[in-house]
């Protein structure tokens, strides 16, 4: 082997290298994620509730799966340090978060931290203890969008209008009612229905609302005869007053014009009696008061 066999020999290796070197950048280029930044316009709710008797602000912003993409957290009676800091940890988490940043993580490293303001918390159905406000974001945020229930101290069972208390299995939607709610699932906030959107059929078979239709068709029927019933009850009953009316008015108008007092008779008991002298005459059957 000559000279230059040998050079070409010994630069091999170093051009490997080079090339090696070249390609993992280039993987690390690749694998390095991109931030997914979330649409101008995006969905999200706001939480409200006191921690420790801190009123605490969260919310959050949604892409247009209903992935969680930023927060914010707003204590406007705290210090304007604790304030900035809260608001710049915020941020960070956003970041991470649009990153690709698992929420898990986040969740994972920030639940159970311990520090002042800490206690009850008021205002949030699922979550009734916190030990930190960061401690509180993160079950907030475990609970509606990752599903976890245990991080919760009410679970969603309790929290529907039917729960009656601990119930067997439960089996899962069909097909059809899981379709429906992905359907509405891009015009509602995945975290504010907490990942179990309930979708309850609104329409019937055109047999069913045919029949639905023809016993509405039928009691409104029934109704308008029951009224003309009624109406009718009512005007014969009004015109047999009427004439009852009438007729007492002419009997007492007669009355009058006759004499007659308005007593009854002791004798006959009918209410002829007219004024005879300083007594009274019955002119049914002519007996008198006791006067002549």
């Amino acid at each position: 082997i000559d000279d230059d066999n040998e050079d070409v020999v010994a630069e091999a290796p170093q051009v490997q290298a080079q090339r090696a070197q070249v390609v993992a950048e280039q993987l690390v280029q690749d694998m390095v994620a991109k931030r997914r930044r979330l649409p101008q316009r995006r969905k999200g709710y706001t939480q409200k509730a006191t921690v420790g008797g801190h009123k605490v602000y969260l919310r959050t912003g949604e892409y247009d799966e209903g992935g969680i993409g930023e927060i914010f957290i707003d204590m406007h009676k705290e210090g304007a340090a604790f304030r900035s800091l809260m608001n710049n940890f915020a941020i960070a988490i956003s970041i991470g978060l649009q990153y690709g940043v698992p929420l898990e993580e986040f969740v994972d490293a920030f639940t159970f931290t311990r520090f002042e303001p800490s206690g009850l918390v008021e205002g949030n159905a699922a979550i009734k203890m916190a030990t930190s406000v960061v401690d509180y974001i993160f079950r907030e945020l475990a609970v509606s969008y990752l599903g976890r229930n245990d991080l919760a101290h009410v679970g969603p069972d309790d929290l529907r209008s039917d729960s009656v208390g601990e119930g067997g299995h439960h089996e899962s939607p069909p097909p059809a009612v899981l379709a429906e709610a992905a359907a509405a699932s891009p015009m509602a906030s995945n975290g504010y229905a907490r990942s179990n959107l309930y979708v309850v059929n609104g329409g019937a078979p055109a047999e069913a609302s045919m029949a639905v239709a023809a016993a509405i068709e039928q009691v409104h029927e029934a109704t308008l005869a029951v009224a003309g019933n009624a109406a009718g009850a009512v005007a014969v009953a009004t015109s047999s007053t009427t004439t009852t009316t009438r007729a007492v008015v002419g009997a007492a108008a007669e009355a009058r014009v006759k004499g007659y007092e308005g007593d009854a008779c002791g004798e006959c008991g009918n209410f002829t009696l007219v004024r005879n002298g300083t007594c009274m005459k019955c002119m049914t059957c002519g007996s008198t008061s006791g006067c002549s």
